[in-house]
């Protein structure tokens, strides 16, 4: 048994927990607001009240895989819409690509066409730039909701209407 203990103590991925470093995975993400873990119905209250007090914002509910580990899957975005000459490295935004999906990624680099955008798990930027006629918004706020087994999940909190599902396919 005191094996078992030591073993999980000495575990790198149970002491090493990658989104509280601004650098994940070579990319700067350091102005990307990192997502705590709530109850469903508390994240989603939480992400109700921040729209209801804040003009412009809006809530996205993340889908994919590329922005592993800072936002997984059915993490709640609020986005807020910003003015394009306002953005800078290590935001995540999103925007539309040339295929009409919202795509959310972190601004990586400032070109003469526009930002270069990168999903955390994808090995190179997007072929698109974000560009102020395709920016939707930047992330102001995540939570990322996990099933709370001992109470009946809220869905009543859930704003009809005033979520949608975010794609990752960005290329």
């Amino acid at each position: 048994v005191a094996l078992i203990a030591v073993a999980g103590l000495l575990s790198p991925a149970a002491a090493f927990d990658e989104t509280r470093d601004p650098w994940i995975r070579g990319t700067f993400t350091g102005h990307s607001p990192r997502a705590p873990r709530l109850p469903e119905s508390a994240a989603w209250s939480e992400a109700v009240r921040l729209v209801d007090r804040t003009p412009g914002a809006f809530i996205l509910v993340g889908t994919g895989r590329s922005m592993e580990p800072l936002y997984p899957a059915g993490t709640l975005l609020v986005l807020r819409e910003t003015d394009y000459a306002g953005l800078r490295s290590g935001q995540t935004v999103v925007y539309r690509n040339s295929s009409a999906r919202a795509v959310g990624h972190v601004l990586v680099a400032k070109a003469r066409d526009g930002w270069r955008v990168k999903g955390l798990n994808n090995a190179s930027h997007d072929r698109e730039p974000v560009l102020a006629g395709n920016l939707i918004g930047v992330v102001v706020a995540a939570f990322q909701p996990v099933a709370d087994r001992s109470q009946p999940v809220a869905r009543s909190r859930r704003p009809s209407g005033r979520a949608v599902f975010l794609s990752d396919r960005g290329r």
